[in-house]
């Protein structure tokens, strides 16, 4: 039975609407509206019309063939990458950029800034972090972090466009840009995953992404096996999961499904047949196991990543269809191929011997003392998993682990050549080009959006630019004294900085809001 102010046609319209008939659903309009709350199906209006917002953006963006690009900013983190993660950057973003990538997470929370929208500097980004121990990206801070720190940029937004209101500004500035949070690996199971997704959404997301990655095991540090992925159908339910809670709150909410495998090096499981073509084995069985081998070693950091390496070439890795391949050639590797498609590792290999194929190949023996399988990582396993994503998402993103075109080109040809006009993110997360003249570098965005790439991101750039630009600051204070700080309040005069109107700005709402009780 249905709630009384829901009806099961109302929702099968959502699903059929242009926002939604894309996606690949697992159940009814029925069984969504026995799981939802009493009341209407739009639970949460203000994450809906952000979205709608935000898809609105999207789609008009990819019919002129353009790009939105934006960056991110970090206190937390030495490597952090947020958009607008103090209050005042926050508030110059809306003015100046059409979208607020509030990635959080990579630090306990280093991604999601993107738009930390703000009250003249007071800042509470470090709470994000409890412990205040700063460091690479671990993702090892509970599911409600981001969510928490989204809340907090869009009350802020609101904040702001009640003060336009009263300064007779309305509708002149934006404040509420559209957020794009880190959804991580979705902290956890499915059920997690759903509590997650509803809390950013009760806090006025426009958009999550969710990535591929082990869920608790994220270490992006000097020496780390930090790529670890999950089987591809295991990411998928994830997204399963996300979309369900957004059907259920009858949200547009946007969701991009992100994968890391272009650099990643291990895999949970061999379980899934989609990721056959990229596990790796050992084909030189004359050697110990790796998890023999490093049960003894007292490396860590890079040199056990060194370590791993080397072993890892003496053992002559390669993947099971290229182990075939190795013996059989013409017919016979036809019939394998025939024989064994769909089937995962384990059971091509059980084919093999019932063919009387003698191969040599071993997945077992290349597992670290984690218990990780050895994957093949690159470009190729980027497209086949964003293939494979599209139909559960909005849009896709993989993850560069740094800058090259080529494999952006083939990485863009082959998924729209897969599923054609599905909208694509690009990060620019690496590479500062020093090597290259000006030119080169200042044509990189438009080259890139060119190719059919709609949201463009540099998450480290806020954080690099807050620290240069303090650094020079404190230089300039520490020579000149006072008058660096008047400089500097000039300068921010002529360039019309929003944050230097804060105390007449705030001050206008206060005085309204007390004015009429007396």
């Amino acid at each position: 039975m249905t709630h009384p102010a829901v009806s099961v046609s109302a929702t099968e319209a959502f699903f059929a609407s242009p926002e939604q008939a894309h996606f690949a659903r697992q159940w009814t309009a029925g069984y969504v509206d026995e799981l939802r709350n009493p009341g209407g199906m739009e639970e949460y209006p203000l994450s809906n019309a952000q979205a709608l917002k935000l898809r609105k953006l999207f789609t008009e963006t990819a019919e002129q063939r353009g790009t939105k690009f934006t960056f991110g900013e970090d206190e937390e983190s030495p490597s952090g990458s947020r958009l607008a993660s103090t209050l005042q950057l926050g508030m110059t973003m809306t003015k100046r950029t059409a979208l607020i990538d509030l990635e959080a997470s990579w630090t306990p929370s280093w991604r999601m800034r993107w738009a930390k929208q703000g009250s003249s500097g007071a800042n509470a980004t470090l709470a994000e972090v409890p412990t205040f121990d700063c460091g690479g990206d671990l993702a090892d801070y509970t599911y409600d972090t981001v969510p928490n720190r989204v809340k907090q940029i869009v009350r802020n937004q609101q904040h702001w466009a009640r003060v336009d209101s009263v300064r007779g500004r309305a509708g002149k500035v934006d404040r509420l840009v559209p957020i794009i949070a880190d959804g991580d690996s979705g902290h956890g199971n499915s059920t997690a995953t759903m509590k997650m997704v509803k809390l950013f959404l009760e806090a006025g997301v426009a958009g999550i992404h969710i990535d591929d990655m082990q869920s608790g095991e994220k270490n992006f540090s000097v020496g780390s096996l930090t790529h670890v992925m999950v089987p591809t159908s295991e990411h998928i339910r994830r997204l399963l999961s996300a979309k369900l809670q957004m059907d259920i709150s009858g949200s547009h909410c946007v969701l991009i499904a992100r994968t890391d495998s272009e650099s990643a090096s291990r895999i949970t499981s061999t379980i899934d047949p989609a990721d056959r073509p990229f596990i790796l084995g050992r084909t030189n069985l004359s050697l110990p196991s790796l998890s023999k081998v490093l049960s003894g070693s007292k490396t860590t950091g890079a040199d056990r990543l060194a370590e791993e390496t080397a072993w890892e070439e003496a053992s002559n890795l390669t993947t099971l269809d290229e182990a075939v391949a190795a013996v059989l050639s013409g017919s016979e590797l036809e019939e394998w191929k025939s024989a064994t498609a769909g089937l995962n590792t384990s059971d091509a290999l059980i084919k093999a011997q019932e063919l009387g194929i003698k191969v040599v190949w071993d997945a077992e023996g290349c597992r670290n003392l984690r218990g990780w399988y050895r994957y093949k990582g690159g470009i190729d396993a980027a497209i086949a998993r964003s293939i494979a994503f599209a139909p559960y998402s909005d849009m896709l993103w993989s993850c560069a682990p740094g800058y090259n075109f080529d494999e952006i080109v083939k990485l863009e040809k082959e998924v729209h050549s897969a599923v054609p006009g599905k909208w694509l993110g690009y990060n620019w997360s690496f590479g500062y080009f020093t090597d290259k003249p000006e030119s080169y570098a200042a044509g990189l965005v438009k080259a890139v959006g060119d190719l059919g790439f709609i949201w463009q991101f540099n998450p480290m750039a806020g954080f690099t630019a807050s620290g240069v630009d303090l650094s020079r600051f404190a230089k300039d204070m520490h020579e000149q004294g006072m008058l660096a700080y008047r400089n500097m309040i000039a300068e921010g005069l002529r360039e019309n900085v929003s944050v230097l109107g804060w105390y007449p700005d705030a001050g206008s709402l206060t005085d309204r809001l007390t004015d009429a009780v007396q």
